[in-house]
């Protein structure tokens, strides 16, 4: 059988090796993870039922139709088929490369290409989209005064987006990141940051968290001005010449570090493909270097401040199941959380993926309501996890008897660290250096 590397080696050249669709027994171990067949009980909404139409459409006993693309985009690309296959078959990422395939290219896909590739490769763009978006509708009273109309009732697609959209920042964090932020004491190395679209004007204070917690540690923080979105969006869209290119864009960025630590778990998932998506030996050694926060941070975790109250983890798919890192983000609570309960089903999707939420939402909230169910059952005071669309979905699911808050890992453990912080000359002047939104390169 070929392995996930020689699955995915031909996407490079426009074609994917699907040899082992033919690997699949049938044996449905895969559909009880998948969130889809979960949402509907249908065989064309599960991961085997998608390897089946794949293979059909392959060998041309399938045509293209409107069902078959209903079928591959319904797949959230949360992986968690590829963890519970006994074959070693991808079908989530087989099924991103055949949504590319049979995407036609016309006019609404072109515009549609043109209106997503522009802001997610100028970051400039995006901010100054969600700041226009934070005067014109969140500061204006706009949007009290068509929640308060009940105009919102009316609009169903709009109410679900303004029940996503949380309080917008008045600055993103690149305002406040100089190019270079100093190791704090004893400096053991430099470390290349990726800062996310979602991460850098939705949750500018987590990256903010996630750097100055790197800093402690001891590593110069590079987060270089080149960097564009990770190129997760334009592949769930099936627009791989759009998503090469920013993988191309961010390798240049990178250049000079030998470790690249991103605390957004769908950037990290993307960016250690970038080896399978260009398949060029520069991206391999990119992809070598990616690190997720936890999964580089943990080691260096000792005895730490104890945080009062009780903490659980929502592990994010592209995690736990795209990057195999489970244990190191629950190491790191256990030693700092007053208690930490575990989360049953802590890993299973929470049905946000993207926009799926808002193109699949029966889908969506089937899938939250599960991973609520659970949460609630856990009495956590605090759930932790480290990826910007799940804090989004579990945000919009929270009721008025939810008494429970979500946080980013990096934020709590800069609270805990906190003590040592402030006891440290250097670290001061690295929250200094932060506060006062200075940029450029700090020597």
């Amino acid at each position: 059988m070929l392995d996930r590397k020689e699955q995915l080696k031909d996407i490079g050249d426009g074609e994917s090796k699907l040899d082992p669709l033919s690997a699949c027994s049938r044996c449905a171990a895969c559909q009880s993870a998948c969130p889809s067949w979960s949402a509907t009980q249908l065989e064309t909404r599960s991961p085997r039922g998608r390897v089946q139409l794949i293979r059909a459409f392959n060998d041309h006993r399938l045509a293209d139709s409107k069902e078959l693309r209903e079928a591959l985009f319904t797949c959230l690309d949360c992986r968690a088929c590829e963890t519970a296959c006994p074959n070693d078959i991808h079908p989530g990422q087989l099924s991103l490369l055949k949504r590319a395939e049979i995407m036609p290219d016309g006019l609404p896909r072109r515009i549609r290409r043109m209106l997503t590739n522009a802001p997610l490769l100028h970051a400039g763009m995006m901010e100054f989209g969600m700041g226009a978006m934070r005067l014109l509708y969140q500061q204006t009273g706009l949007r009290h005064w068509l929640r308060s109309s009940g105009l919102l009732h009316s609009m169903p697609k709009l109410e679900r987006l303004d029940r996503y959209l949380p309080e917008i920042p008045g600055k993103p964090a690149r305002a406040s990141l100089p190019e270079i932020v100093p190791a704090t004491g004893v400096k053991k190395g430099v470390v290349g940051y990726f800062l996310g679209c979602a991460m850098n004007v939705l949750f500018p204070d987590a990256a903010l968290s996630a750097v100055r917690v790197l800093s402690l540690l001891g590593y110069d923080v590079l987060t270089p001005r080149g960097i564009v979105c990770c190129g997760a969006p334009q592949m769930t869209m099936g627009e791989i010449d759009s998503a090469k290119e920013m993988a191309r864009r961010n390798i240049r960025a990178f250049d000079e570090v030998d470790i690249i630590v991103t605390d957004c778990a769908a950037c990290g998932a993307e960016m250690k493909g970038y080896e399978h998506l260009l398949n060029v030996d520069q991206a391999l050694r990119f992809s070598a270097k990616v690190r997720d926060f936890a999964e580089f941070v943990e080691p260096f975790i000792g005895d730490m401040e104890i945080l009062p109250g009780c903490y659980t983890w929502h592990a994010p798919c592209h995690l736990a199941h795209a990057q195999g890192v489970c244990d190191p983000p629950k190491r790191i609570l256990k030693k700092i959380a007053g208690e930490f309960l575990e989360l049953t089903e802590e890993d299973r999707c929470c049905g946000s993926a993207g926009i799926y939420w808002l193109t699949n939402p029966q889908i969506a909230d089937n899938a939250l309501e599960r991973k609520l169910r659970f949460i609630r059952e856990t009495n956590a005071d605090t759930i932790v996890t480290s990826n910007p669309g799940c804090v989004l979905q579990l945000l919009a699911g929270k009721s008025e008897g939810d008494e429970w808050n979500v946080k980013y890992l990096s934020e709590v453990l800069e609270v805990a660290m906190q003590g040592r912080m402030e006891n440290c000359d250097s670290s001061r002047e690295t929250n200094l250096l932060l506060s006062n939104n200075k940029r450029g390169v700090i020597r």
